[in-house]
């Protein structure tokens, strides 16, 4: 089925004359006629009663121009999103990141970037990282900003930044009277408040304090990072967040560790061969120049 069989058939219904229909749409009636019966040979119902010159609907017709009318509306709705997505000072942006990102680096650049291109709209979703790459190769999405945890051919991984993970406790926890750093094994002994399992700050945690030949003490785990720094902030644990965050939030204290750093890098991730249109390139090169990336 063509868009321009629909078309076709909707002029028809409401002309009632193939003649009347032909001359609205420019084509020949012999033209009209097999663009017509090859709709209805494709539906496997005739959509009208043929009475003379006339053309009625039968029910068939009745409940199918129902359809073909909502059809057409949605097409023609599409093809405005294509060219507002093309359009040099128009269009939509389809953006996903992880969710530690959502707090204090997200808004700030998205904002920056609405400052300065107004007429863009952006469509926003939080997911783990392995997520996103599904969205990204899939062209659910333009960009991801997320961690790379696995390299894919198709993708352009562009390093943005690192961000370290701090410890964090409670305002009211014995470590914020310290005068010194605490070592990784006093952190070691504290309930730990911990990431889902499938998320890459999980097993970037994990790892370093393997490499130390340090067991974790999990406390509770699966959670989300509001979630994290909800409990912690109510003393139930400690945790590892972005150090980026820690200024946001009231109620916490970072902590510095002796001899233990653990970094995690971000980067913009995009399709190599997919289609970008002008506002997802504005939104590249806005990106890379708010981190001072040079693109040669």
């Amino acid at each position: 089925m063509e868009m321009s069989q629909l078309q076709n058939f909707i002029v028809t219904a409401e002309e009632g004359s193939m003649t009347k229909a032909a001359d609205i749409l420019l084509l020949s009636q012999p033209a009209l006629s097999r663009s017509i019966s090859s709709l209805e040979s494709e539906l496997g119902v005739p959509l009208f009663d043929r009475k003379n010159r006339k053309m009625v609907l039968n029910r068939h017709g009745k409940a199918f121009l129902t359809d073909a009318k909502a059809l057409m509306q949605r097409w023609e709705h599409s093809k405005l999103q294509m060219k507002e997505m093309i359009h040099p000072t128009l269009g939509n942006i389809s953006t996903a990141f992880v969710h530690s990102l959502g707090i204090a680096y997200v808004p700030e650049i998205l904002k920056a970037f609405q400052l300065e291109n107004p007429g863009y709209t952006l469509t926003l979703q939080e997911a783990k990282a392995g997520s996103i790459i599904k969205d990204l190769l899939t062209n659910e999405v333009d960009f991801g900003f997320a961690t790379q945890f696995r390299i894919f051919p198709e993708l352009e991984y562009t390093p943005l930044f690192k961000d370290n993970l701090v410890l964090i406790v409670s305002a009211h926890h014995p470590f914020t009277e310290s005068q010194e750093k605490i070592s990784i094994h006093q952190v070691a002994q504290e309930p730990l408040i911990h990431y889902n399992p499938d998320t890459e700050l999980k097993k970037l945690i994990d790892a370093a304090f393997a490499a130390r030949n340090e067991t974790i003490n999990i406390a509770y785990e699966g959670l989300e990072v509001n979630s994290i720094i909800g409990m912690v902030r109510a003393n139930l644990g400690v945790a590892f967040i972005a150090e980026s965050i820690v200024p946001t939030i009231s109620g916490i204290r970072a902590i510095p560790i002796h001899d233990f750093k653990i970094e995690r890098p971000i980067y913009l991730i995009h399709k190599k061969q997919g289609f970008l249109s002008n506002a997802a390139l504005d939104f590249k090169e806005f990106v890379l120049r708010h981190h001072d990336i040079n693109r040669t």
